[in-house]
């Protein structure tokens, strides 16, 4: 990291606003408090101590590695990632066998992920980073830096900041203002097929490893994964990720147990009937929506995270979070921290970022859920180590370079 030996005095210093205090806005508001800046940190949830660490309803286990243990290594948070979440190892894939992660890395839920990066904001940078839970932005004024905020506590408030940072999810106010008030801001949607219903696995036993994530069925696509249990570090809590390419629906457990036999019968094995007769009764979410901006900066605005570019899951989204913020980070740490250094560092990272955010956006639609020529090129390239879904796993190699070696071997990533 930067020596933050430059920054300036406080009062010099520009105010700095963070929409969102999910795994984007937690790991910015850290860097930038590792720099010596103080900043808001608005979010309309309760703190990540209060909240519930899963939802049975969304809670597929996400893997930290590459550019996430970059952003990690970045801030130092490596130990309150190893006292909240589960070690990872890679991932066991169907047809392909296991595939070694061999540096660290761990895995878990968005909620785990949530508690390790407070509990570091918390034990070292509390007294730089004001936090406002429960705390609705309603608008933003891109030009004058301005909020409107609503809180039970405060009630209506308009604060004024010198950059406001919007990481507040795909469906991002901050973006929204940005789309209404900033000449050529555009936004270009797609929506793609693939949907996703959570199914709670109680009788894995000893049967998985929770260092791994399994892949039980391509079609549907099937990955299953651990979280943390409630009953000590060695506990565990397990969940698997049913991928379809349609809406499902299904009008009684029978048919749901009919369809796991037919194709997933692994499933049956590793559930018990209360589990399947739940999944009944799941919601079946879409997950297919892909969003990107003309432009991540504008006025006194910059996007990070599923702010700035969401994307369909390919095990890259909590990851490319966090790097978007280390990477406006470094570029504060270049232009300063004065109002007019903000400024320019966020014009800086609009022209880093923004080729990674599309490069990683242009991977999502390469993996399509119960594509057969998806599934089978993602093995044959594998088996090549051409596969640019390992390749976007690296440490070291940008999401650009990625997709741009990818283009060289048109028409196999057509």
């Amino acid at each position: 990291m930067d020596s933050p030996a430059s920054t300036p005095p406080e009062d010099l210093q520009g105010r700095v606003a963070i929409i969102g205090a999910g795994p984007s806005g937690l790991l910015l508001a850290i860097a930038l408090a590792r720099r010596g800046l103080r900043t808001t940190l608005f979010d309309r949830d309760v703190h990540a101590a209060e909240a519930p660490r899963f939802d049975p309803d969304r809670s597929y286990t996400i893997d930290i590695s590459g550019h996430g243990l970059k952003a990690i290594r970045h801030v130092e948070a490596g130990p309150w990632f190893d006292e909240t979440m589960i070690p990872f190892k890679g991932p066991k894939i169907p047809g392909r066998g296991t595939e070694e992660w061999p540096l660290p890395g761990w895995i878990g839920s968005r909620g785990d992920i949530l508690r390790a990066l407070m509990a570091l904001l918390e034990a070292r940078h509390r007294d730089r980073v004001s936090l406002a839970f429960q705390t609705r932005v309603t608008g933003v004024d891109v030009h004058s830096g301005t909020l409107v905020c609503e809180s039970p506590s405060s009630g209506e408030t308009t604060p004024q900041f010198d950059l406001i940072v919007g990481g507040d999810g795909a469906g991002s106010v901050v973006r929204r203002a940005m789309q209404d008030q900033v000449a050529g801001f555009t936004v270009e949607t797609r929506s793609l097929p693939h949907y996703c219903t959570m199914i709670e696995l109680d009788r894995v036993g000893d049967r998985l490893d929770r260092n791994y994530l399994h892949g039980l069925s391509t079609s549907p696509f099937c990955v299953a994964g651990a979280i943390r249990g409630d009953h000590g570090p060695r506990s565990s809590r397990w969940f698997c990720a049913v991928g379809t390419r349609r809406h499902a629906t299904y009008a009684s457990t029978e048919e749901v147990q009919s369809f796991f036999h037919r194709r997933v019968p692994r499933i049956l094995e590793l559930t018990s009937e209360e589990q399947v007769s739940a999944f009944t009764r799941r919601t079946c979410y879409h997950i297919g929506h892909k969003l990107t901006c003309s432009q991540l900066q504008g006025g006194r605005a910059v996007l990070i995270g599923d702010a700035a570019a969401p994307f369909p899951p390919i095990g890259q989204g909590v990851n490319a979070a966090m790097e978007s913020s280390m990477v406006l980070d470094l570029c504060i740490g270049e232009t300063g921290a004065s109002p007019g250094g903000l400024l320019e560092a966020a014009r800086l990272y609009d022209a880093r970022w923004k080729p990674e955010a599309h490069a990683v956006s242009w991977i999502s639609e390469r993996s399509l859920f119960e594509n057969p020529y998806h599934t089978a090129r993602a093995l044959v390239a594998s088996m090549l180590g051409i596969s640019i879904f390992d390749r976007a796993k690296s440490v070291e190699l940008p999401y650009s370079e990625v997709r741009r070696r990818a283009e060289g071997l048109w028409p196999l990533w057509a």
